[in-house]
């Protein structure tokens, strides 16, 4: 059977709805985490445009590549980023409190490589990880976090009901962006959930995207870009119900809503957080295409910027080989005639080549052992600007920083 890539997209994929419209179109681009080996292989190209669904408020992509394209094999280790490690400590007692039974079973879907699971482990609790990534699976069992190499779905949640029990805690961290079928997704979780179970769901907040103008968010892994409003409708479909709430740094700014089967009281941040994003107009279409014309004026501004640095210094450096800078570098036709490489602490993506750019990523420590000899460095991973700045400080650079967002371009001397 021939393998289908893409599939465009004519309803919402959440309410079904065919209300929907155009907001931004960032034209065709090459999957984002799709890193090679050889500079000069040919890679397909897909759609990446946005709608927004005139009944439900969920904004989304236009087209879905196929998982198994996406996910079987994946770049990313969440271990990579100091601020996911501490965070994941301060996620822990956020949702420990929460659930203080003496001995929860807990989920995480797609679990990455277990860091998030660790602080459980640690503290004696029994823990399961689901991830459809082979690799990065095999790097968590090696850790000791059992892990189940599949896509979370009913038949993976009867495996642990049945082989475990029903679990307390499920939560799934930068995940339900990535699902096609989330109402699987759902579904499954409601089956495994216990009777006064949480569920806890962490996504990029789309208040953060619009307010910080971040549209290198957008690329095909990320199919929803999710407000309270937009998620809470999805959720309400399958009976479970909003109560609490808490901010997370992860992605530049992302939102961790808790659920529950029962009723429960909401939270007084929860009511904060859901009035601030009512007052902003997250949820209106006006507020979107404001910001499909500020991306578009951005994106040329960074290109000359860019161009204008390589007159002065000639070709420049880069930090950060993220999926994020994929986005930003495609649509502004910026590749290796304008950057020399970029440097990334991710050894799994060392010696490979940016998708579309074509950019050698080099090992991160023997840049920081020669920054004397750069000038400048663009900021690619500017989400993690406090972490990588520290750095560069720690190895003395005395250079210009360009940090392309939040918002604004602008430069930094060290």
């Amino acid at each position: 059977m021939k393998l289908k890539f893409s599939t465009k997209e004519k309803k919402c994929r959440l309410c079904f709805s065919k209300k929907i419209e155009k907001i931004l179109d960032l034209g065709n681009q090459p999957l984002a985490n799709n890193l090679v080996k050889e500079k000069n292989i040919k890679q397909k190209k897909f759609p990446l445009k946005i709608f927004f669904c005139k009944v439900c408020k969920a904004v989304q992509l236009s087209e879905t590549v196929n998982p198994n394209i996406l996910f079987k094999k994946y770049f990313w280790t969440t271990s990579t980023s100091s601020t996911a490690k501490k965070f994941s400590i301060k996620f822990y007692k956020e949702i420990i409190d929460l659930k203080n039974n003496e001995k929860p079973l807990v989920v995480e879907i797609a679990s990455n490589d277990g860091t998030f699971l660790v602080p459980f482990q640690n503290k004696g609790y029994e823990v399961i990880g689901v991830d459809p990534a082979k690799n990065i699976s095999k790097i968590a069992n090696k850790k000791k976090i059992p892990t189940i190499n599949s896509f979370f779905d009913l038949k993976t949640s009867n495996i642990i009901k049945n082989n475990y029990r029903k679990a307390d805690i499920i939560f799934a961290r930068n995940v339900i962006a990535h699902v096609k079928n989330i109402h699987e997704l759902i579904k499954a979780s409601s089956n495994l959930i216990s009777k006064n179970g949480i569920f806890a769901v962490e996504f990029h907040y789309a208040k953060k995207i619009l307010d910080d103008l971040q549209y290198d968010s957008i690329y095909h892994e990320h199919l929803y870009y999710y407000s309270i409003k937009s998620l809470n409708n999805l959720f309400k479909k399958h009976s479970f119900k909003l109560f609490d709430a808490f901010e997370s740094p992860i992605s530049g700014g992302a939102l961790v809503l808790i659920f529950s089967k029962e009723i429960k009281k909401k939270t007084k941040r929860l009511q904060k957080l859901e009035k601030v994003e009512m007052n902003s107009k997250v949820n209106t279409l006006n507020k979107w295409k404001k910001f499909s014309k500020e991306v578009q004026d951005h994106s040329n501004k960074f290109k000359k910027e860019i161009e204008r640095m390589n007159n002065k210094y000639g070709k420049i450096v880069a930090y950060g080989a993220s999926a994020r800078s994929s986005t930003i570098l495609n649509y502004a036709r910026l590749g290796n005639n304008q950057l020399e490489f970029i440097a990334d602490k991710n050894p799994l993506k060392n010696n490979l080549f940016t998708p579309g750019t074509k950019i050698k990523i080099v090992n991160s420590k023997r840049f920081l052992q020669k920054l004397r000899n750069y000038k400048i460095i663009l900021l690619l991973a500017w989400n993690f600007k406090d972490e990588i700045l520290k750095d560069l400080k720690k190895n003395r650079f005395k250079g210009k920083v360009i940090l392309p967002l939040p918002k604004k371009i602008t430069t930094k001397s060290l």
